[in-house]
């Protein structure tokens, strides 16, 4: 099956992007989903989600990394295998916890989490998601707050939150809020909602005082509803739409540009023979968070089905023109043995 062609015109910034390494894979690392924030220490800090770490540092369905220094010679260690989340492949009720979007906020750590089926549990083969909620750490992911009993956001709508990185410790946001992207599925989804919350009450983990993105008013300013959870089946706006090819994903302010990008992949053909052998990966850039989007890049075979890019800030060099991607894939093993683990690959954007 070709790559299926995006909704979204072509950038008339971005041009694409041009490699400039070979994906360099750290030794022993084990595990997929690698989102990264840069926090107030000038660490990296990453979550994985079915991981046995570092050495098999861990058994964790999600667990917190460091990364420390530059590519390539960057060290990533486990900080927390978060035991409270079950050990790899645990079942909490129906089905498992994963780790989402992970930012830092004047020193505090945020993570999201939601419950995630299985790849195999539907006969779609896309891996639902739901029941979503906010945890923070105050020292650096050693302790956590306790694990909701209720969820903040109940149902698939906005269960894969990822918060929109601005920068060390968020010190480069755009405005006094913070912002989350999520859908209701990790793979080949629909839509993307847009979330945001006050940077002086994020630390209180209450939905109540989120708000979510209602489309754009008559002068083109974006519009708010608070967050209540029986409104959300009325009132979902997408910031992002490219139906069947969606997937779970965070997004990066570039400074050197002046704009967001937003890191797709999806696999190609979940209908045939191989269903996990190829993925694809698309690049989008937008002047907001909530768009308009333009189409910057389509890489037709990513890596060896590499999935759920991130792209950490502390990694740009000349404000982003050149940065490196995070990435992990081919957990089905269709591809290689070794692609199920941390890896970083440099690029740059031609614009």
């Amino acid at each position: 099956m070709d790559v299926p062609t995006s909704p979204y015109p072509r950038s008339e910034l971005i041009k694409g992007i041009r490699w400039l390494t070979e994906p360099i894979l750290y030794p022993n690392s084990h595990g997929d989903a690698w989102s990264c924030t840069w926090a107030d220490d000038d660490h990296l800090y990453s979550t994985a989600d079915d991981c046995t770490g570092i050495d098999n540092s861990n058994s964790s369905n999600l667990a917190l990394f460091r990364v420390e220094g530059m590519p390539p010679s960057h060290k990533v260690c486990l900080v927390n295998p978060m035991d409270a989340y079950g050990g790899w492949g645990y079942h909490d009720r129906n089905d498992s916890w994963k780790a989402n979007g992970l930012i830092c906020v004047d020193g505090v750590l945020y993570m999201s989490v939601s419950q995630h089926s299985g790849a195999f549990e539907y006969g779609d083969l896309i891996q639902r998601t739901y029941d979503a909620s906010i945890i923070k750490s105050t020292d650096h992911g050693k302790t956590w707050s306790c694990k909701h009993r209720d969820p903040m956001f109940p149902s698939p709508r906005f269960s894969t939150p990822f918060f929109v990185q601005f920068g060390k410790n968020c010190e480069g946001a755009m405005d006094d809020y913070i912002y989350a992207a999520g859908g209701a599925s990790w793979n080949n989804g629909n839509y993307l909602t847009l979330g945001r919350v006050p940077r002086k009450l994020i630390g209180n983990l209450q939905a109540g005082e989120w708000e979510m993105f209602d489309g754009l008013d008559a002068r083109g300013n974006p519009k708010w509803w608070l967050y209540q959870p029986f409104r959300a089946a009325r009132n979902e706006c997408p910031i992002f739409k490219f139906r069947g090819f969606t997937s779970m994903t965070g997004m990066h302010y570039v400074p050197a540009i002046n704009r967001f990008l937003l890191p797709e992949w999806a696999y190609v053909d979940l209908d045939c023979d191989d269903p996990w052998r190829q993925t694809f990966f698309h690049l989008y850039e937008a002047p907001k968070p909530w768009g308009p989007w333009s189409l910057a890049h389509v890489e037709e075979d990513f890596g060896n089905a590499w999935y759920n890019p991130s792209l950490p800030a502390k990694w740009f060099e000349d404000g982003g023109r050149q940065m490196w991607m995070v990435c992990g894939g081919d957990f089905a093993g269709r591809r290689t043995k070794v692609d199920y683990a941390f890896f970083a690959r440099k690029f740059e954007l031609v614009l």
